[in-house]
């Protein structure tokens, strides 16, 4: 069992004004800047805001994330891999399981294609 994090204090995203959708190498994907969006996005990691930890084999990487900005300002990030979110919080890189159905919703939030998605030929 890796190190706990009972709280993610997401809190600290509220000032956000726009939120960048970019893949694990930081290329940006799409920006956010619509009140609403931005408002969703903060309001959705505060409800996944507890029950963080970094796995005991290091942690979790997503493919693509959310990064949260007030003005040139790094507030905070999620990441959203498979079947896990992530994020910079607690001194470390924690991550938490989450439903299918709430991946579904923080995918539309994000609006960018699912890099997770199984190609179909």
């Amino acid at each position: 069992m890796g190190a706990r994090c009972r709280d993610m204090q997401f809190a600290r995203l509220r000032p956000a004004d726009r939120v960048l959708i970019t893949t694990n190498m930081n290329k940006t994907l799409r920006t956010i800047s619509d009140p609403a969006s931005v408002t969703a996005l903060v309001s959705f990691a505060e409800a996944h805001a507890s029950d963080w930890e970094v796995p005991w084999y290091g942690p979790h990487g997503a493919l693509v994330r959310a990064n949260f900005y007030a003005g040139n300002r790094f507030l905070g990030d999620l990441g959203v891999g498979s079947t896990f979110l992530s994020a910079q919080g607690c001194g470390d890189f924690p991550s938490r399981p989450v439903s299918a159905a709430d991946r579904a919703v923080v995918m539309q939030m994000f609006g960018v294609a699912d890099p997770y998605a199984k190609a179909t030929q």
